[in-house]
């Protein structure tokens, strides 16, 4: 073999190579996700107690990213008290935050069969600790994979969050 097709074929081996780690990295990054509550709005109060919230998606990958099936319960000291669904695609922007509109829909059953602990934590720390605990589906170029969601927030940040729209 000559010098030149050496060259060309360790040459194309290294592009390959870099595409590959370079794809590989924004996949990984892309399962990285950041999260934040930026808009909150009760919409109805009804048996099934039901709202409407915004949070963000933080993406820190060079990729667009297309999310499905977000299902993700709200506790409070270990207790359910909602769910969140959203089966919809959604288009996630690359390298930046996207808001996503989700509706809330609470748990009637285990709120009353909490209440005592959950008016217990009101009164005594002024706030109610939320943590937002679930799952979503990412496509990827090799398909979809489930990326975990996990992130906290608190009732009186929500409350303000409520103010700030009425």
């Amino acid at each position: 073999m000559n010098t030149k097709k050496i060259l060309f074929i360790l040459g194309g081996g290294l592009a390959g190579a870099t595409l590959l780690r370079y794809l590989y990295r924004n996949v990984m990054l892309a399962k990285e996700w950041d999260y934040n509550v930026d808009n909150f709005k009760l919409v109805e109060v009804t048996p099934s107690l039901k709202a409407n919230m915004y949070f963000t998606i933080i993406n820190k990958s060079n990729f667009t990213a297309k999310v499905k099936d977000i299902d993700m319960k709200v506790f409070t000291m270990g207790k359910e008290l909602s769910q969140i669904k959203q089966p919809q695609e959604i288009d996630i922007a690359p390298d930046g935050k996207t808001s996503i509109y989700v509706s809330i829909l609470g748990n009637p059953v285990s709120l009353y069969k909490n209440w005592k602990e959950i008016l217990a934590q009101i009164l005594t720390t002024n706030d109610i600790e939320l943590d937002f605990v679930g799952n979503m589906k990412l496509k990827t170029p090799f398909g979809w994979t489930t990326v975990p969601i996990k992130f906290s927030n608190t009732g009186k940040n929500l409350y303000n969050l409520y103010n700030e729209n009425y």
